[in-house]
């Protein structure tokens, strides 16, 4: 339930509601136009603080966004769960919802406190998983559960057909809360209220996701970007069998191919001087590296200097005797003579290496132009050139071969998607007739509901309510008898806003109440309004919970009520007024 709304903002017309009917009256000024009564009182803006308070995005362009208004917090006394909590919202920092630790502590929620100022807070997405877990039965916390994913029921679309909105065009049709509301958003959400399975549209709206892949798909195999990738089973099959049967006749020709016997010597000279020459480099890499490590070897061979020796001792205070120094005269000698040997015998290593890489380098020169004159003359003779040109061939159409498999195997892939969905669908269509068979008390009992409204509203008219199950998912049908004129379509509206209502009051769920604006009413016979009026007042009498309306009084003046109702009670605190611009909702104009 909603007790009040009020704003910071001076001016605001703050609203007080009651139990029951809320007849929100805007006196209409005698000397306005009806264009001006419907823009200035503020009705319509009402229905937007509203949607406001209870989540909605708050996005550029929205009204509370608006630069005369975006600065302004907006309040609510709100009933969530039987408990009272007070918010705030402002639009210039719409990601916030205002709320006490104490309230926030109510609704088991633990309120952010802001530095600068040490006011508490949630986020609006926080708020939203609050009120769709009290108001809904959604999970407390949505992430890691179902309905934690894209295309599942969520609070906002539930709320949406207890407060619609006419800037959303909600009053289009009697599924849609909006008019850019999506198939699978009000059949997942509407199976949801009314206790049929969401999960089966939910996997309906999976399929609808790979037919629009597959749709994009074909697009592009028909001639579009992939138009030359993928093609067609159709097509493919013939040239992929075209393919392979070249293939398969130039294999055979190869392979009985024959050189002469001149040739064939020439050829097999030519690929052993080949392979000679790689034998050679190979070894010449080998060799030039043990060379480097004979020359490194060579600057580096030189005997330690005895001085060292000497400084050491020296150094630590020990005088060496003659005989010592004799001695290290001897060792000096002949290690001397040792490195000498050693010198030579590197000098000797690295001579041999070298005469080794000259000979392999005469070597491999002769073979090459031994090699290229080899293939000279087998080129000159033709042999050579014929068996390379057999082997391109082959080469390219085993490559052409290979495409044309894989852009049929894609072909196959893709025509073998289109069944699988078909029967996907069938499944999802099949699950779904089961699953109506199995609510079919519930569903009756909503259709009930709505057959009574309807006689409500009309002596003289039938209609009825049907969800049938199709491939395309659940379908909801309400219609009344007689065309579409008179506020027909609009009262149908009326009539499936009033059913979902009463299941949730009696199942004490949702929101507590249902709120209309004047547009649902527009070219509605003042007969059928004053009937609906009353049918909303009984309901919250019996029920529970509020039935709040937006009206121009001069209409609600003229209503045909009977004498025993007291059309003055059900008038929401204060009247708004489109005399003057101070006398609106908000108290100004902008």
């Amino acid at each position: 339930m909603i007790f009040s709304i009020q704003s910071e903002l001076a001016s605001f017309k703050g609203i007080t509601f009651h139990k029951g009917l809320n007849v929100v009256l805007a006196d209409k000024f005698s000397k306005s136009d009806s264009k001006k009564t419907r823009n200035s009182a503020g009705k319509t803006s009402l229905v937007e603080i509203i949607n406001f308070l209870y989540g909605s995005k708050g996005e550029k362009g929205s009204l509370l966004r608006h630069a005369a208004l975006a600065a302004s917090s907006f309040s609510g006394s709100l009933q969530i769960s039987q408990h009272t909590v007070e918010i705030e919202r402002r639009g210039n920092e719409a990601s916030r919802i205002w709320i006490s630790k104490a309230d926030a502590a109510k609704l088991g929620m633990v309120a952010h406190t802001e530095r600068k100022t040490n006011r508490t807070y949630l986020t609006n997405e926080e708020w939203k998983e609050c009120l769709g877990h009290h108001l809904f039965g959604l999970p407390r916390h949505l992430k890691h559960t179902e309905f934690g994913k894209s295309f599942t029921p969520g609070f906002r679309s539930l709320f949406g057909y207890f407060a619609r909105r006419d800037n959303s065009h909600g009053f289009l049709a009697p599924e849609k809360s909006s008019g850019s509301q999506s198939r699978w958003d009000y059949q997942e959400n509407l199976s949801y209220i009314l206790g049929l399975d969401w999960r089966i549209p939910f996997d309906l709206q999976q399929i609808r996701e790979r037919e629009r892949s597959l749709e994009e798909l074909k697009k592009a195999a028909s001639g579009g970007s992939l138009g030359s990738v993928i093609g067609t089973v159709a097509e493919l099959r013939p040239a992929l069998a075209v393919a392979e049967a070249k293939s398969r006749e130039l294999r055979a020709q190869l392979k009985e191919f024959r050189v002469m016997e001149s040739y064939r010597e020439l050829s097999d000279r030519a690929a052993k001087a080949k392979i000679e020459m790689q034998a050679i480099e190979r070894r010449a890499v080998s060799l030039k590296e043990r060379l480097l490590h004979l020359n490194d070897a060579m600057e580096n061979e030189v005997s330690p200097p005895r001085e060292d020796v000497t400084r050491l001792y020296t150094a630590i205070g020990i005088e060496l005797p003659e005989a010592v120094r004799r001695r290290f005269e001897d060792v000096k000698e002949f290690h001397k003579s040792i490195v000498e040997n050693r010198r030579q015998h590197l000098k000797q290593e690295i001579v041999s290496i070298e005469k080794q890489i000259a000979a392999g380098d005469a070597a491999k020169a002769r073979l090459d132009a031994e090699r290229s004159a080899l293939l000279q003359q087998l080129e000159g003779r033709g042999a050579l050139e014929d068996f390379v040109d057999l082997q391109g061939r082959l080469t390219s159409l085993e490559a052409e071969e290979a495409a044309l498999r894989e852009r049929f195997k894609a072909a196959e892939a893709l025509e073998g998607e289109s069944t699988e969905l078909a029967i996907d669908r069938a499944s999802v269509k099949k699950r779904l007739q089961t699953d109506h068979a199995r609510a079919t008390s519930r569903l009756n009992a909503f259709t009930l509901i709505i057959s009574k409204a309807i006689n409500e509203l009309y002596a003289d008219r039938i209609g009825g309510f049907v969800v049938d199950a199709t491939d395309n998912g659940p379908e909801f049908r309400l219609s009344i008898q007689g065309d579409r004129g008179g506020g027909i379509a609009q009262m149908e509206i009326f009539c499936f806003d009033y059913a979902l209502f009463t299941i949730m009051l009696e199942q004490k769920k949702g929101p507590g109440f249902l709120v209309h604006d004047s547009h649902l009413f527009d070219g509605v016979d003042e007969r059928q309004i004053a009937r609906a009026l009353m049918m909303g007042a009984e309901l919250t009498t019996r029920l529970g919970g509020q039935y709040i309306v937006t009206m121009n009084s001069d209409i609600y003046d003229r209503l045909p009520f009977p004498d025993d109702f007291d059309r003055v009670s059900v008038v929401a605190k204060p009247r708004l007024s489109d005399a003057d611009p101070s006398a609106g909702l908000f108290g100004f104009q902008f």
